[in-house]
């Protein structure tokens, strides 16, 4: 992707980091959603009982809210963020629909992750908090300690250690893209 230079040393890396705000890697739905993506030009999926908006997912019975989990980059001003999926109780789910129809910030609950995040191997679930976003924006996760990507949200990630995620992801040219390949 870089020519056999690390991302560190290429400038390109460098214009991008300086530029700071957010770069996102998106997952359409939670891993156990088997309906498949919202198409363009819809606003939501239902299959039955179960529903996929951008914003959040009911299936058989579970709840899931769409988050992020954000990412530091080390030397950047430049954040990373998966635009992942919580599994979250039925009274948060109500919590967090009520708070957004009334206007009102969401609270924040427990919730686990709902899915498996390229370039991080968890065998087991990934305890998070999920916490409000700047208003207008999706909640975010906080992995609990003890998970891996709790040390990478703490210690943030090397610019090749980035690269290994978009290339996990099959996001290689998207990473490219932002480069300005």
């Amino acid at each position: 992707m870089t020519g056999g230079t690390a991302l560190a040393d290429d400038p390109r890396w460098h214009r991008l980091a300086a530029r700071g705000g957010l770069v996102t890697l998106p997952i359409a739905a939670p891993d156990s959603w088997p309906h498949g993506a919202i198409a363009p030009g819809q606003k939501a999926v239902e299959a039955g009982d179960d529903r996929l908006s951008p914003a959040y997912c009911t299936l058989s019975g579970h709840r899931f809210l769409r988050a992020r989990l954000l990412l530091p980059i080390a030397g950047a001003r430049t954040v990373f963020g998966f635009e992942t999926w919580a599994s979250v109780s039925e009274e948060s789910f109500q919590s967090f629909l009520a708070a957004r129809a009334g206007g009102e910030p969401f609270a924040g609950c427990f919730a686990w992750l709902a899915n498996a995040l390229p370039g991080f191997d968890s065998a087991e679930p990934v305890p998070c908090n999920l916490v409000p976003g700047p208003p207008g924006q999706l909640p975010r996760l906080q992995p609990h300690p003890g998970v891996s990507l709790h040390a990478a949200q703490r210690d943030g990630l090397t610019p090749d250690r980035l690269a290994e995620i978009y290339a996990a992801a099959g996001a290689a040219a998207d990473l490219a893209a932002l480069l300005g390949d």
